[in-house]
């Protein structure tokens, strides 16, 4: 891991990171344990239950970078702006709100039993700071030809700088889907 500055275009992903952290945090401190756990509908997740989801998800993409890193050659110091190909673009694009597609979440990302409100936030930054840790790993290595393998599609395997844009998008378009599930106005929107 690299002991100076991050380079800018990983100090942008880790403030998208940082974001998503600070917004949840605050919406999660204005509800009630009950209003974290209601759910809007039958077929939709409750507040705590996305906070689960995007937890689960980060871990099992912490395991992905992981592999993924153990194989890879050092460069130094990623200093350069990655160039992302079309499809990893529209990718990224299909995640980012406004949501126009939803999706199912993959088995592997579906929450799981939360054990209490602050429990589950708690593990969601925790997660979220381990990928915040990745992401200054990932200052010494290629951004655009290190593979990450989906966790949740094996057949997918962005390169890791689109790996770790895939959870700010991810925890930006569940940001959207916990504002209408609240029914609160998130702190920070357009930020």
């Amino acid at each position: 891991m690299t002991n100076g500055p991050l380079p800018l275009v990983l100090e942008d992903y880790r403030r998208q990171i940082e974001s998503i952290k600070a917004r949840v945090t605050a919406l999660a401190e204005r509800l009630s344990e009950a209003e974290m756990r209601q759910r809007p509908s039958s077929t939709e997740w409750s507040p705590v239950e996305i906070l689960d989801h995007l937890r689960v998800t980060v871990e099992q993409y912490l395991f992905a970078i992981d592999a993924a890193l153990a194989t890879a050659p050092k460069i130094g110091v990623a200093d350069r702006e990655p160039k992302y190909g079309w499809v990893w673009r529209l990718f990224l694009r299909t995640i980012e709100p406004p949501v126009k597609k939803r999706f199912r979440a993959p088995k592997a990302f579906e929450p799981g039993v939360q054990p209490g409100v602050a429990a589950t936030l708690q593990a969601f930054l925790a997660a979220h700071d381990a990928l915040i840790e990745r992401i200054h790993r990932a200052a010494e290595y290629d951004l655009e030809r290190v593979k990450v393998v989906s966790p949740g599609n094996s057949l997918l395997k962005p390169p890791l700088g689109c790996a770790i844009l895939t959870m700010a998008a991810h925890g930006r378009r569940h940001l959207a889907q916990l504002q209408r599930s609240a029914g609160a106005e998130l702190p920070g929107e357009g930020s």
